[in-house]
């Protein structure tokens, strides 16, 4: 149970209600946190949307949102405190001292969780304050000794403030209470102010996945758009003048002793994490990464579930899958024009000629790029894919997958995820040697067909290397792979540049385009002479899990 009569106060103080944010999304790589509190203090359960001013209306006259009674409005001001250099924002943490009328201010402290698949948890604590100051002194021992130990010396100031009107609803979906808080206001850092519309769905009491039910229901019905920025990273970014920045997988991190069933669970959550987190780049910037994280990320977990779904026959699984499949795809254009873009300016841009002479075929790729991206974020606007991740992750919340198996099947979830690793990367492995028999001699349809398996091999690889002996290094193989999958995809380069080249008829542009062609029909050749050398090297490589 999630309440916050339960969460820590000091002697003598009452309880308090106040309403948490989100945690910092995922960003760039920082330095790595410690936690500020016992592994044991509360963590929070929350949901957020964004919307507009016409999606907050609807949501507050929803049918699905509404209480009997009264729910008045309280006007919430809430500073944000970090030392000079930004220590607590280089671990992702939060420190915040909020005030609503005249009550005593509530200073709160946030943390994200140290294991993957959290991107709806993070530590909390809330507790008394006396004045709008922080005062690391009013926790107890073990936080104030984990601030002190990041903040040093250093001076807490005030960085900046959200002032929002906020309307709290309880509503049951379920067994689940959920406080519904609509946050309608402003970000203020200096002279500049930010509007801010939010509507958080934080669980109070029972099981996750009827919260993730009822926001995965609201995301069909209603125009709210599913986030992972918090209020204390949107200040910062609007602040600084900064974007978020894409993300890249995070280890599964198994502990040695997972069984199966946990690791279905973390390896599910950390894919969604993977995913999620890169809509907030894709939102507000057109860094090419962003798209490419997303795709990898539902790749990732394309790769997971079908590896997964020959020791748990789970029909959900291949269900996801597909799903998960077509997003990737209505993806593909906008990473398609961004990898011909950096092909064309690394390659044959930077050895022929005078650039100008590659601005039409570049003029004519990025009218392509700014469609397809203008289509990807409709995409992450749109239902469909906050349906997908709430759906997904209230499947992975219940264990969903162990109503597909029974009685003396049941065990095999218990049993150490290293078996199940050893005979699954096993499995791959032979199909990719299979597929790779005579490989440069292949046909392009063949050789993506090995191509596909080296990909599966690989994210195998990146899930389970963590459940095997450390001293058998994982390393050496999963880079031969990587090589491998690199050489093999020089003909899908030639085919994805002829392909653009032959929709191009600007007059102007021919020359670039015959210069580009060439480029990577050369490039192509030059793959070959290498694939079978890389090939025979992949091969002598003694697996890892053996």
């Amino acid at each position: 149970m999630i309440d916050s009569e339960n969460l820590p106060q000091p002697e003598g103080e009452a309880a308090v209600e106040p309403k948490p944010e989100p945690a910092p999304a995922a960003e760039a790589p920082a330095p790595e946190a410690k936690p500020a509190a016992p592994a044991g203090a509360p963590q929070e359960v929350e949901v957020k949307f964004i919307t507009d001013a016409a999606g907050f209306a609807a949501a507050l006259a929803s049918p699905m949102l509404k209480v009997e009674g009264p729910s008045p409005a309280r006007k919430l001001t809430s500073i944000y405190f970090d030392t000079p250099n930004g220590e607590l924002k280089k671990r992702k943490m939060a420190l915040r001292l909020r005030r609503s009328g005249r009550a005593a201010p509530v200073m709160t402290l946030k943390w994200p969780l140290q294991t993957a698949g959290n991107v709806f948890s993070r530590g909390e604590i809330e507790i008394r304050a006396t004045k709008m100051e922080p005062d690391i002194g009013l926790f107890d021992a073990d936080i104030g000794e984990g601030l002190r130990q990041i903040v040093g010396e250093a001076p807490l100031e005030a960085k900046y403030e959200t002032r929002v009107s906020r309307i709290a609803r309880l509503i049951t979906s379920g067994m689940a209470c959920i406080e519904v808080a609509f946050d309608e206001g402003i970000i203020r850092a200096g002279e500049r102010e930010l509007p801010l519309r939010e509507v958080e769905l934080e669980l109070k009491s029972g099981p996750p996945q009827d919260l993730y039910d009822f926001a995965a229901t609201l995301a069909e019905n209603l125009p709210l758009r599913l986030d992972t920025i918090s209020k204390a990273e949107r200040a910062t970014h609007f602040s600084e003048g900064t974007t978020p920045r894409p993300v890249k997988a995070k280890p599964a991190d198994l502990p040695p002793d997972a069984n199966l069933d946990e690791a279905t669970a973390r390896i599910i959550l950390g894919a969604i994490d993977h995913y999620l987190v890169n809509w907030a780049s894709l939102r507000a910037s057109d860094d090419p990464e962003s798209i490419h994280q997303m795709r990898v990320a539902l790749r990732r977990l394309r790769s997971a579930l079908g590896m997964l779904k020959r020791a748990i026959p789970c029909p959900e699984f291949e269900v996801f899958r597909e799903e998960a499949k077509d997003l990737a795809s209505a993806l593909g254009p906008a990473r398609d024009s961004d990898a011909l873009r950096e092909l064309i300016e690394d390659g044959p841009m930077g050895h022929f000629g005078d650039k100008k002479d590659f601005a039409p075929l570049l003029d004519a790729l990025e009218e392509r790029r700014a469609a397809a991206y203008a289509d990807s974020r409709a995409l992450i606007e749109s239902p469909r894919p906050s349906v997908f991740v709430l759906r997904l992750s209230a499947f992975v919340a219940r264990r969903g997958w162990r109503n597909a198996v029974s009685g003396p099947e049941l065990s095999r979830l218990t049993e150490p995820v290293a078996v199940f690793a050893a005979q699954a990367l096993d499995r791959v492995h032979k199909r990719v040697r299979k597929r790779g028999k005579k490989l440069v001699t292949l046909p392009d349809e063949q050789r993506h067909q090995v191509r596909i398996a080296l990909k599966n091999l690989r994210y195998g690889g990146e899930f389970f290397a963590a459940c095997f002996n450390e001293a058998r290094d994982a390393t050496p193989f999963l880079r031969a792979a990587a090589n491998l999958q690199g050489l093999l995809g020089a003909h899908n380069d030639a085919a994805s540049a002829d392909h653009f080249l032959c929709q191009s008829h600007a007059t102007e542009a021919a020359r670039a385009a015959g210069v580009v062609s060439g480029w990577y029909a050369r490039g192509a050749i030059i793959a070959d002479e290498n694939l079978a050398r890389e090939w025979k090297r992949f091969k002598k490589i003694r697996p890892f899990w053996k």
